[in-house]
C-alpha cells in the first residue's frame, strides 16, 4: 500500500509497477538494483520525477524524464548498502506533470521542456499528482544468518528430543527390569 499523501496533494494519475512497495534485497558491499516501471495512460506527454529519502545510498537513473500518452519507462533504482542505515524509513516519491502549458506561456515552456524536463520543476512548480512507495530493505546476508541459526536450532533442538528419547527409553528398561525381578522374587 502506498504511503497516503499529505494534505492537497493531487493523486496519481500514472501507473507503477510495483504498485505498492519497492522491495530491494541486498547484501553488503555490493549494489543491488531493482526497475521501477511508470506508465502513462493519460492522452497528453508528461514529465515525471522521482525522488529518494537518502541521495547517499540511493540512486536513480533517470530521475526525470518524459512519458508519451500511452506509453512506459523503466527508472533503474539502485541501492549501495552501507553499516547502520535505518532499513525502515525509506520511501520513493514520484511526481509527475502534464506537459501541456498554457497558452500564453507554450512557446517558453515548448523551449525549455525541448532542452530537458528538468526545467519544468522549478520550486514553485505544483504536480499533477503525487505517490510514495515505501523502500522495503532486506539484508539477504542477515536472512542467510538467520537461516543457519534456524538450522542449527533445529539440529540441537534434535538432538534434545534424541537424547530425551534415550532417557525414556533407560526408564522404560530399567522399569521392565524392575517388574521382571519382582516376578522372579
Amino acid at each position: 500500500m502506498p504511503i497516503p499523501n499529505k494534505a492537497g496533494e493531487p493523486d496519481f494519475k500514472l501507473k507503477v509497477e510495483p504498485a505498492d512497495k519497492i522491495v530491494i534485497k541486498f547484501k553488503m558491499n555490493e549494489e543491488s538494483i531493482v526497475p521501477l516501471t511508470i506508465t502513462n495512460p493519460l492522452k497528453d506527454r508528461i514529465c515525471y520525477k522521482v525522488k529518494c529519502t537518502d541521495n547517499e545510498i540511493f540512486r536513480v537513473r533517470p530521475p526525470l524524464g518524459f512519458i508519451d500518452a500511452g506509453k512506459s519507462s523503466t527508472v533503474k533504482i539502485s541501492l549501495k548498502a552501507k553499516a547502520g542505515m535505518d532499513t525502515h524509513r525509506h520511501f520513493f516519491a514520484i511526481y509527475h506533470l502534464t506537459n501541456n502549458p498554457p497558452a500564453n506561456q507554450k512557446k517558453e515552456a515548448e523551449k525549455a521542456a525541448e532542452k530537458n524536463c528538468r526545467a519544468l520543476w522549478k520550486p514553485e512548480t505544483k504536480p499533477d499528482g503525487v505517490i510514495r512507495l515505501q523502500a522495503v530493505l532486506e539484508n539477504e546476508d542477515e536472512d542467510k544468518e538467520k537461516k543457519e541459526e534456524e538450522k542449527e536450532e533445529k539440529k540441537e533442538e534434535k538432538k534434545n528430543e534424541e537424547k530425551e528419547e534415550k532417557k525414556e527409553d533407560k526408564k522404560e528398561e530399567k522399569k521392565e527390569e524392575k517388574e521382571e525381578d519382582k516376578k522372579e522374587e
